[in-house]
């Protein structure tokens, strides 16, 4: 793909206008344009999307629900999946508005565009953890592709093709997980060919120490440790969870490695 047609999407609260202006000044100095998509917040949720949430699968497994805000911020991103589908774009990139856009952001996914086939979204910022090479390295890549240990965690950045976006939007109907983990469960469940790269094309506001609107959450941070006890149902709930998302994390990589030695084989 000689010139592919990249959306580039920020999620951000209408009150946040630093982190606007922050976006918008990135946006400028690496020659992109951002077009902002006005994030859902948990004081405005409609009836309709408080009933997508799941909250008997919820207490199957957790003693605390989705605060309004993490609920928000799954049905951010399922807006911006929205926009990017009704859009003529061939990829859509989605940012959290605490991005820091690396040198060489649009080099590197143009390389990831035109020289790495076979994936179909490709996490742009994952948090430091073991990673797993998906194939030989590549000589002189500005990115490598691998699968991280820690890919369900975070959700600051990602690319999508429009076959991923489609395959998540199928089953966008329920959540009952926090954004990250929400979209990387529903991408095992579609087999959307997942990776993440090193080193992050993107980067995070948060390692440098600033709080996140739903980390500053009291309903979320301050919570009576009793009620963190989960009865020994919703342990093993919990633990078949983990066990699964494991599982989930070796099939992606394993499928990932297949494919990426036919389509990078020399």
């Amino acid at each position: 793909m000689d010139n592919p047609n990249i959306l580039y999407l920020a999620i951000n609260l209408p009150w946040s206008t630093e982190r606007r202006e922050h976006m918008a000044q990135q946006a400028a100095e690496h020659g992109i344009d951002i077009q902002i998509i006005e994030a859902v917040a948990g004081a405005t949720l409609t009836d309709e999307q408080k009933a997508m949430y799941d909250s008997r699968k919820r207490e199957s497994m957790y003693v605390r629900h989705l605060t309004p805000n993490e609920q928000a911020c799954v049905h951010s991103h399922r807006k911006a999946l929205q926009t990017f589908l009704a859009s003529s774009a061939d990829y859509g990139v989605v940012l959290e508005d605490d991005s820091t856009l690396e040198n060489g952001f649009v080099q590197g996914l143009m390389y990831l565009i035109k020289e790495i086939p076979g994936w179909e979204c490709c996490k742009l910022y994952t948090e430091p953890s073991k990673l797993y090479p998906l194939c030989p390295p590549i000589p002189n890549a500005p990115v490598q592709p691998v699968m991280p240990k820690k890919i369900p965690w975070g959700s600051v950045a990602y690319i999508y093709s429009r076959s991923a976006a489609e395959k998540i939007m199928a089953r966008f109907n329920t959540f009952w997980l926090g954004a990250d983990t929400q979209l990387v469960e529903m991408m095992f469940a579609a087999k959307v060919a997942l990776i993440g790269i090193t080193p992050n094309l993107v980067g995070t506001l948060y390692a440098h120490n600033e709080q996140s609107d739903i980390d500053a959450d009291v309903k979320r941070t301050k919570t009576p440790a009793h009620y963190l006890k989960r009865s020994a149902w919703q342990y093993l709930k919990y633990r078949a969870s983990v066990v699964k998302r494991a599982i989930g994390k070796w099939r992606a990589r394993v499928r990932m490695q297949r494919i990426f030695s036919k389509t990078l084989a020399k």
